[in-house]
């Protein structure tokens, strides 16, 4: 009598997520009445149990080779169930002792989740814990911004941030922390300059000495950007890195423009020779021809050009 699983499929409705993923070998044959019947994938990209059948093989259980428990889905073993009323025993120990290695698998599965989960909160909480310290405290190196109440963090759309914790730069800017910022938050980069000094006497200009220190040399311009980061007012100290970066820019600027008018000049002696040769072959009375092709504005320009020449010719007596 036939045992109703021969060269039959049964489709499987549940998803073969966590059997393909956790099974020590998913593809275990199931043994019955003396065959053996194995889940056979057939191909989707993302398998699931409909895409496995059961299909009878003709060798010996006594052949099969020790292998760890397979995985079973609830529902896939609920399906067989509902599909096959005569299974044998030892086939039913095996599905059970698949079913108890799926819990213990996903029982790992679940303590796993849970130490991420809980590892994930840990890192939450001591990002809070670093937000609310700033609140209270300025970060390390900044100091409350009383300096310069009217920098502001230009946030988009018009909007602004006050400076609230700063500290000094030395290529001309400072970084600011808004209030409510944490240490984990990247600072802005803001540029600031000088504050002016009213006084009654008159703004006199820029002495040499202090000129010859502002584009000196790498070492005496560290020595006096280095003293000007002692004094109150951050600004000088930031106009100095600024005035230094103007005036090496402005330097690369005119090399290039004198590299430029070089090249330039070349090409003027290149253009003048290649005029040369072409007055040389009688150019244009062999292309006389062509002059109609020449705007009015152009014919008229040669024509007053030509009767110049002819004038100051009969004036010296060398007209042809």
């Amino acid at each position: 009598m036939s045992s109703g699983l021969d060269n039959v499929s049964i489709p499987l409705t549940s998803t073969l997520s966590n059997i393909h993923t956790f099974a020590a070998n998913p593809f275990a044959p199931i043994t019955h009445n003396g065959k053996q019947y194995s889940l056979i994938y057939i191909g989707n990209p993302t398998p699931t149990m409909s895409d496995y059948s059961i299909n009878a093989s003709a060798k010996s259980p006594r052949s099969r080779p020790n292998s760890p428990p397979s995985c079973y889905s609830p529902r896939g073993v609920e399906n067989i169930f509902a599909s096959n009323a005569d299974i044998n025993p030892t086939t039913l120990r095996e599905i059970a002792t698949g079913l108890v290695q799926t819990i213990k698998n996903r029982k790992e599965v679940h303590r796993f989740a849970v130490l991420a989960f809980e590892d994930k909160i840990k890192r939450l909480e001591s990002t809070i814990k670093g937000y609310a310290e700033t609140y209270e405290r300025a970060p390390n190196g900044y100091v409350r911004n009383t300096m310069y109440p009217d920098l502001k963090i230009p946030l988009g759309e018009g909007a602004y941030a006050e400076a609230y914790w700063v500290t000094p730069a030395h290529n001309g800017y400072v970084q600011v922390y808004r209030q409510e910022q944490g240490p984990l938050d990247p600072p802005y980069s803001l540029p600031i300059y000088t504050r002016a000094v009213y006084s009654s006497e008159p703004i006199k200009p820029l002495p040499a000495w202090f000129h010859q220190l502002l584009v000196g040399t790498p070492a005496i311009h560290a020595n006096f950007a280095k003293a000007a980061h002692r004094l109150d007012d951050w600004g000088v100290a930031a106009d100095i890195a600024h005035y230094r970066k103007l005036d090496d820019d402005l330097s690369c600027i005119n090399t290039e423009l004198e590299r430029l008018e070089a090249k330039a000049g070349v090409v003027r002696i290149a253009k003048t020779i290649c005029e040369g040769r072409l007055e040389l072959a009688r150019a244009s009375k062999q292309l006389a021809h062509m002059e109609c092709l020449a705007t009015p504005f152009v014919r008229q320009r040669n024509e007053q050009l030509t009767t110049r020449g002819g004038w100051k010719k009969s004036m010296h007596g060398h007209a042809s």
